[in-house]
């Protein structure tokens, strides 16, 4: 139970709301195509959580996320994802034996993002390869015994004819730890499935299904756990935008992870 609220610090995904070029592009880039070929819309995202899990323990959490993009001239863009969450818990493990509440750094990732240019009308491709580093603390805050690596693949798909407006970004992820502590060290083995879809639903606002906890597939215990995620998202500034949603388990699944998540951001853009 102990390792259930570290296995969930690393999940979070915050896919796409548009396609990559909309999202990176700086608006000089987009309306001046030699302006390409230099850094786009640096993104800097404040993840606030509360997290119940399934032992009845309790999970807060804040995971600053920073994007920088690098737009090329042929519109591929490469972006360099860093994660770095802080959790504050009552969950109990080695590095909080007591089980009172107690502040620790989770697992801290980079990750090299690289979206294609259309490559048919509004659709775009994603890969990504993610490094997971150690918990310097440990569990409950996240996994401290082996590093884990992630590769990742899918597509962004708009559809502005359709109801005000939608977008389909699927996203598959392999979680594999590697390079245990000890020899019998149970390495992480995990898949993820987010079918990020997102609708228009006025100027400014949108809901996303599926675009911040994904559905998960744990190869070790051979259990799945697909909860239901929401998020409402809103564009105050060009430079400001704000969500807030969560996800619940549906039932009571063997694999569930948490019974559930509060969820909200404030994201700032940097030009």
């Amino acid at each position: 139970m102990m390792l259930l609220a570290a296995s969930a610090a690393f999940a979070a995904e915050d896919l796409l709301y548009e396609t990559p070029q909309e999202e990176f592009e700086t608006l000089q880039q987009k309306n001046q195509p030699s302006a390409r070929g230099n850094f786009g819309r640096i993104r800097l995202d404040n993840w606030g959580y509360f997290q119940e899990n399934v032992n009845g323990t309790d999970q807060w959490q804040y995971r600053a996320r920073l994007f920088v993009p690098w737009v090329f001239g042929n519109e591929w863009i490469a972006t360099l994802r860093a994660d770095v969450p802080i959790l504050y818990t009552n969950n109990k493990g080695p590095a909080n034996r007591d089980g009172g509440y107690s502040v620790g750094v989770g697992n801290i990732f980079f990750e090299p993002i690289l979206d294609t240019a259309p490559v048919l009308p509004n659709l775009t491709l994603r890969t990504s390869l993610r490094f997971i580093l150690k918990s310097p603390d440990g569990p409950p805050f996240g996994v401290d015994n082996q590093y884990q690596i992630a590769p990742g693949a899918g597509f962004t798909y708009r559809m502005p004819d359709v109801l005000r407006g939608v977008i389909f970004s699927p996203y598959f992820r392999w979680i594999r730890g590697f390079n245990g502590d000890e020899p019998d060290t149970q390495l992480t083995d995990t898949v993820q499935m987010i079918p990020a879809t997102t609708f228009r639903l006025a100027e400014g606002w949108s809901f996303a299904f599926y675009g911040e906890n994904p559905i998960t597939y744990n190869r070790n215990t051979e259990r799945w756990f697909a909860p239901l995620d929401m998020l409402l998202i809103y564009r105050a500034l060009e430079n400001l935008e704000f969500a807030f949603g969560g996800a619940t388990k549906i039932g009571d699944p063997a694999g569930a992870t948490y019974n559930y998540i509060i969820n909200g951001r404030v994201t700032l853009f940097f030009f």
